[in-house]
Parts: structure tokens; C-alpha cells; sequence
């Protein structure tokens, strides 16, 4: 990969780079020295992210963590060395995000092949008690609020989550209906990176989605046919999103749901250095909350669980850091 040797989420890529022969060389390796079911586990992930994430919750003396840079890549990997071998079974798996592969059944099949319960990495975090922790900590360092303020806080109260998957949705479903019926619109400049589109159609007090808002923003950079697109877009609106609407947390994209989150934040939440809280600082906070123990509760974890007893057999805990066998001995 170019640039391989640069430094990106704390992690030096050329050291967990998932180079192909590299793990089939190691797997090998593991094979003779350790026959059977012996030896460490590549756990092979999308991208340095989700490495930040999952590498708290994965053990480090059971497991290697490597990504892959893409979907497609972690299943060519894995792929690759499930077909190499007869030990690669119990020495590779793939964790991809879900996107919305519940809606289409696509990139969901698969040897060893692991997918999020949410959409993707963000929306997990969201789900997880690391957005609470998030909001405690940056209204621990804002401005005392105003009356306006508090008064929106307590009419959301434990409903923050609800709120934002309400208005992501309906980006969501757009982006649905345009990969569905291959019209080949650009959402790329619906972001809240350099600038805050975000604010063009999201209401910071109420973060209701202003529909009509969101579709002249869509049209904007798609020429004539956007105009065809949102017809469709409308009429799919109207027919259609109710049954996809059921499952917000997969048809929300992470990154949506933080650039909402972050006009909820703008709002309620000034801070007293006068600094602004931007898109990533709000990413890299709820990757930093992240506890082990709140993986325990995934069905994604159930999942490598009920893998890991059949190649290792009952009573072994080798995926996994401690905290995470706890808390689901906790829970039963």
C-alpha cells in the first residue's frame, strides 16, 4: 500500500499491515510449533480504527490484530488463507462492518467472516454507553448552560439516540435507494469535515431533518439527474422507508450520526476555551470511552464466542482480554 510506513490512529502500518503472505508464513510457523488448535489467531479488521477499537477487547496474548484497508480486502484475506491450508480454520478470522448488508444480503457471506451488529464501527460506539460517557465529559468542560439549553436537554433526556437515528435516516435511506436502483449520486459533500453541511438541514434544538433541506443539498452537486434521483427519492420516501425506518441502527451511518451529534453538542455544549469540537475529536473520544466490557454485550461477540468453543472446545478463553469473560459471566 503506498504510504504504508506512515503513522495513522496511533499505529505504524507497516506493523499491522495484513500482508497475506506475511500471515500465511506466520500460520505455518504456528502449525508446526503448535499442532492442532495451538497458537495465536489473526483477528483481521477493516481499517486502524477499528484496530483502536478492537484491539482492547481482543487478547493480546491469544490474538494478532491486522487490517486489511477494505471489506473486500479483510475477505480476500481471509479468504486466501482458509484456502491455503487445514490449520488456517482455527488461526484467521474477518471482522467487517455490516453497512447494509441486512437490507441487501451482500459482502455477508463468508468462511470465518464476522459482521457488526450496527451498521458500522461509528454506529456501535454510538449504541454503546461510550456516547454517555462522551456527553459527560464535554459538559463537564462547557459553559453553564442556558435556560434554552437545559430545557432541550430534558425534553430529549434518555432519548439522544433516538433523536439522532431519526434524522440520520433519511440520508441513510438516500444513499440506500441510490446504491439499490444504480444511479450513481455523490453524498460526498454532505459532511461536517471542513464545513458543516449538517447544519443546512439538521435543526441543532431539535435535530429534526428538514426533508426538503436535505434533498435541494443532495441536487446541488448531481446536475440532471438528481433531479430524477429525488422523484424517485420521494416516491421511495413515501412507499418505501417505513420497513427500513424499523431498523435505525442499520440503516444510519456512523458518520452521519456523528456530524448530528456534533450539532447537538454545538448547541448545548460551548465550551469555556472557546474551542470548537469538531467531527473527529468526537470520533476519537468515543473510541477512547470504549470499554472491553461493552463488546460483551454484542451479538458480534456471541457470535466469535460460539466460534471460538467450536475450534477450541468449551472452557477455553483465548479471543478475548478478561474484562470481556467476566462481563458475560456477570450476565449469564
Amino acid at each position: 500500500m503506498k504510504g504504508k510506513n506512515r503513522k495513522f490512529a496511533g499505529y505504524r502500518l507497516e506493523e499491522v499491515w495484513a500482508d497475506p503472505e506475511e500471515i500465511r508464513g506466520m500460520v505455518e510457523t504456528m502449525e508446526m510449533t503448535y499442532p492442532g488448535n495451538g497458537g495465536r489467531v489473526f483477528v483481521i479488521v477493516e481499517g486502524p480504527y477499528d484496530l483502536e477499537v478492537y484491539d482492547r477487547c481482543f487478547s493480546r496474548d491469544g490474538c494478532i490484530l491486522r487490517i486489511a484497508n477494505s471489506k473486500e480486502n479483510v475477505r480476500d484475506v481471509v479468504a486466501g488463507i482458509l484456502q491455503h491450508g487445514n490449520g488456517g480454520a482455527s488461526r484467521i478470522i474477518g471482522i467487517i462492518d455490516s453497512d447494509f448488508s441486512i437490507f441487501t444480503g451482500a459482502g455477508i457471506k463468508g468462511e470465518n467472516l464476522f459482521i457488526t451488529d450496527t451498521h458500522d464501527l461509528e454506529t456501535m460506539l454510538i449504541a454503546s454507553p461510550a456516547l454517555d460517557r462522551v456527553i459527560d465529559h464535554i459538559a463537564s468542560h462547557a459553559m453553564q448552560q442556558s435556560f434554552a439549553q437545559k430545557v432541550q436537554g430534558d425534553l430529549r433526556g434518555n432519548d439522544l439516540r433516538r433523536s439522532l437515528t431519526m434524522s440520520a435516516r433519511y440520508l441513510g435511506f438516500a444513499i440506500l435507494v441510490n446504491n439499490r436502483r444504480g444511479f450513481n449520486i455523490t453524498f460526498k459533500h454532505i459532511n461536517c469535515k471542513k464545513k458543516d453541511n449538517f447544519a443546512r438541514f439538521i435543526d441543532a434544538e431539535t435535530l429534526e431533518c428538514n426533508i426538503r433541506s436535505l434533498l435541494g443539498l443532495i441536487l446541488e452537486k448531481n446536475g440532471d439527474r438528481g433531479e430524477e434521483f429525488v422523484a424517485v427519492l420521494r416516491d421511495e420516501i413515501r412507499d418505501a422507508a417505513g420497513y427500513y425506518f424499523e431498523y435505525p441502527w442499520h440503516i444510519c451511518r456512523g458518520h452521519d450520526l456523528i456530524c448530528i451529534l456534533l450539532r447537538d453538542i454545538s448547541y448545548r455544549y460551548p465550551q469555556r476555551s472557546g474551542g470548537e469540537i469538531r467531527g473527529r475529536d468526537l470520533e476519537q473520544l468515543l473510541r477512547s470511552y470504549y470499554r472491553a466490557e461493552y463488546f460483551a454485550g454484542t451479538g458480534l461477540c456471541d457470535r466469535l464466542c460460539a466460534w471460538e468453543r467450536e475450534v477450541f472446545g468449551e472452557g477455553v478463553e483465548a479471543l478475548f482480554v478478561e474484562a470481556v469473560y467476566r462481563k458475560m459471566e456477570k450476565e449469564g
